[in-house]
């Protein structure tokens, strides 16, 4: 093309896109463009999503009750708004495709809404806590009422607020319900005849520029598309990756600038978490930007590696970035001692009168159970009183120490001291609160110890009756020797139950169940799942008895407690989780997951003991004899802002740091979050997509 005609092309472009850019805004004076059609959303860290601007000045008043259903309840509610679902094959595949796409998970609902085909879908975990007959009650009495009268914000918060009300067992409430316009956008307006005369006009032109250059760019549009159909494309990926790598990049510099600060305020000993946090931030760094430069060579990639290697580097990001942020707020807090110290001194004092006002009742639940139990039943809290008297005499000492720090200068130095307080007062009252576990415990253990004799009993006695037939003698081999063992499991459990009786249980359930497992194929199956529920239930509560009393003990020796125990206590919770979730579908399975819970227990509890005798011998540290020894038994000092608090990004933070059973879960008041898990992976167990459930319907 001469210099001469690309100077004629440019005139004619600029020309026509005069001509567009006056058509649409006559369009956009008149009416509104309609909302897109649109395909399963990626949420991009967002819990709500409005394509058609439905909510308008009301989007505040729905986030407020999205966060409170998360703070109070645990549960994540996220509401989308579109025109239409398309690029599915129904409302319910529509929701389920984008909740998996999402990567939401047992405590995530997810409420679509299509406003212009009046269709909406609910959308949770099969494991998801409320059965079906309370998320109908929840459509029929919330969301369809509001979605009717077409309050497009009430619908949403009249859903947080039902949920949370059926989470607490109540039913759900009549709605608040505001009515508004079917349409409150205007996008139902049409086009007046002088903007179809500009319009045609326009057209024309398009034609004649099209004509000419249509050809060439046929083939880049139709790979455009194709590359839409499957989520973001990858110029939309770059976009975020060079994005996030910016900001992280800066927030790591940001960062090593205020861990300089921090030591200097308060101290390696204070700040060590964070220096451990920006260490890991950085070499998620280093990986991102590795895995960039992968994108950027000049060796050719497929599409497929350079969108997973995206992929990962804005996971990576994210991640650091959520560390970051909790450090950030955990620094905020302790600035926040230095600066206003006397209402947290107020409650130390208080924390401590409390806690000693109850401490003579928790040690005579103490000496009721040395006089009941042998000393190895209560081996786990027989110092528990003089522990948490220990500590709160250190919080009451570090506490009074305070202001001559403050006036001496050493205000950073104060707000340590402060948190340090206040977390051996907390330390103290769950020392004193574990006796009462144990007490509880142990008497479970007892009333089951009674029915698990029985049972094993009549285990040996059918085992016993099947040898004497001809199908019992093939299984002699087999049979015999666990009936020895068992017989010999329930006279040792006679004997030694009273005075040992979580032991005992945990030793008979751990002999009979073999035998069990060994007669179930010749009982029927009716029978075999009474049996089975029974047990399941007796073991899940000996599983979780049993892991709240060590969990307990590695909390408050945590000074001492190595990997091992920490390792094999959540494994024991995690199998627990897993026995709770397989429950009501599949016994047989839950039961050997709880039984698996109770080893790793048991086996936790003795790594744990193992380590806090380590830890006294005279060869170690030796055993706590002052306040100070004590504070570091229980772990107070070194890094304090390991789970200092939720990140403006973060769902949880665990008790030693990273996501965790053990710590809380929160979420910020804004409008995104940097991971998009929040529960357990997803099985498939129906046609829809990642097995989900949830009703929904027209409106």
């Amino acid at each position: 093309m001469s210099s001469r005609d690309h100077r004629r092309f440019f005139r004619l472009r600029s020309g026509l896109l005069a001509g567009i850019g006056l058509v649409l805004a006559l369009l956009a004076v008149q009416a509104p463009l309609s909302a897109a059609a649109t395909d399963p959303v990626d949420l991009n860290g967002a819990y709500i999503v409005d394509r058609t601007g439905v909510l308008g000045n009301r989007a505040a008043e729905v986030q407020d009750a999205l966060d409170e259903l998360s703070k109070e309840e645990g549960v994540n509610l996220f509401v989308v708004y579109v025109a239409s679902f398309t690029g599915a094959d129904d409302r319910e595949a529509w929701a389920d495709d984008t909740a998996v796409k999402n990567d939401l998970g047992v405590n995530d609902v997810l409420l679509a809404i299509a406003t212009d085909e009046r269709l909406y879908q609910v959308s949770v975990d099969p494991d998801f806590t409320l059965s079906d007959a309370q998320l109908e009650q929840l459509e029929t009495t919330a969301i369809r009422p509001s979605l009717r009268q077409n309050d497009w914000a009430g619908a949403a918060v009249n859903t947080a607020t039902g949920l949370g009300e059926l989470l607490r067992g109540q039913g759900v409430s009549d709605p608040v319900i505001t009515p508004n316009n079917a349409d409150p956008t205007g996008r139902g307006g049409g086009p007046t005849i002088l903007t179809w005369v500009l319009g045609g006009t326009v057209v024309v032109v398009a034609a004649i520029v099209g004509i000419v250059f249509l050809r060439r760019r046929t083939t880049s549009s139709a790979a455009s598309a194709r590359s839409g159909e499957s989520g973001p494309s990858q110029v939309d990926l770059d976009r975020e990756v060079g994005r996030l790598l910016v900001e992280l990049d800066d927030a790591v510099t940001t960062s090593e600038q205020e861990l300089g600060f921090a030591v200097a305020q308060f101290g390696d000993d204070a700040t060590a978490t964070f220096a451990q946090t920006l260490e890991s931030a950085k070499q998620k760094v280093r990986e991102s930007f590795a895995l960039k430069q992968r994108i950027d060579d000049s060796t050719p990639d497929s599409a497929e590696d350079t969108k997973a290697w995206s992929l990962q580097i804005i996971e990576l990001c994210t991640s650091a970035d959520a560390e970051l942020d909790a450090q950030a707020e955990a620094f905020a807090a302790l600035r926040e001692l230095e600066k206003n110290p006397q209402p947290a001194l107020d409650a130390i004092a208080s924390g401590v009168a409390a806690t000693r006002e109850s401490a003579p009742r928790a040690a005579a639940a103490l000496a009721s159970l040395n006089g009941r139990y042998a000393p190895q039943a209560i081996a786990t809290v027989s110092d528990n009183s003089s522990q948490a008297e220990r500590l709160l005499s250190y919080a009451d000492a570090t506490a009074h120490a305070v202001p001559g720090l403050i006036t001496a200068g050493r205000a950073s130095e104060a707000a340590v001291s402060i948190q340090r307080a206040q977390a051996a007062v907390a330390q103290a009252g769950v020392l004193l609160a574990a006796i009462d576990t144990l007490t509880t415990a142990l008497h479970h253990a007892v009333a089951a110890l009674t029915s698990a004799i029985a049972e094993a009993s009549s285990d040996t006695a059918e085992a016993r009756a099947l040898l004497s037939t001809a199908e019992g003698t093939a299984r002699s081999a087999e049979l015999s020797p666990l009936i020895t063992q068992v017989e010999t499991a329930v006279t040792q459990a006679q004997a030694s139950g009273p005075s040992d009786p979580i032991a005992a249980l945990q030793s008979l359930q751990s002999a009979n169940a073999p035998l069990d497992a060994a007669l179930a194929v010749e009982r029927e199956k009716t029978q075999r799942l009474a049996r089975t529920q029974e047990q399941l239930s007796r073991t899940l509560r000996t599983a979780s008895d049993t892991i709240s009393g060590v969990k307990e003990y590695v909390v408050t020796r945590r000074g001492a407690v190595s990997v091992d125990a920490r390792t094999r206590i959540a494994e024991a919770e995690r199998l627990l989780a897993e026995a709770h979730g397989l429950q009501a579908t599949d016994p047989e399975r839950a039961l050997a997951s709880a039984t698996q819970a109770n080893s790793f227990a048991q086996s936790a509890d003795q790594s744990a003991r193992n380590d806090v005798d380590a830890y006294s011998s005279p060869s170690s540290q030796g055993w706590p004899d002052d306040d100070g020894d004590s504070a570091a038994l229980g772990g107070l000092f070194g890094g304090l802002f390991s789970g200092g608090g939720s990140s403006r990004r973060s769902y949880s933070g665990g008790l030693f740091g990273g996501s965790s059973s053990w710590g809380g879960s929160s979420r910020s008041s804004g409008s995104s979050r940097s991971s998009r898990s929040s529960g357990s992976r997803r099985s498939s167990s129906s046609g829809r997509s990642g097995g989900r459930r949830g009703g929904g319907g027209r409106f």
